[in-house]
């Protein structure tokens, strides 16, 4: 592993991400609200495993 690396053994999920301070001072200076995030990345997570999945099928 990299060492730089080495020090992060927690992998925050997307509602720890939004539940930080600092994460939603950023998402507010970028216009958005944490649910809207939230969906954008669930519809970016469905369009990249419909495309996978039609990549294996193909």
């Amino acid at each position: 592993m990299d060492e730089r690396y080495a020090c992060c053994r927690y992998e925050p999920s997307l509602e720890d991400l939004l539940a930080d301070d600092v994460m939603t001072s950023v998402l507010r200076s970028a216009g958005l609200e944490a649910h809207e995030f939230r969906e954008m990345m669930l519809r970016t997570a469905r369009r990249i495993e419909d495309r996978e999945r039609r990549s294996d099928a193909g």
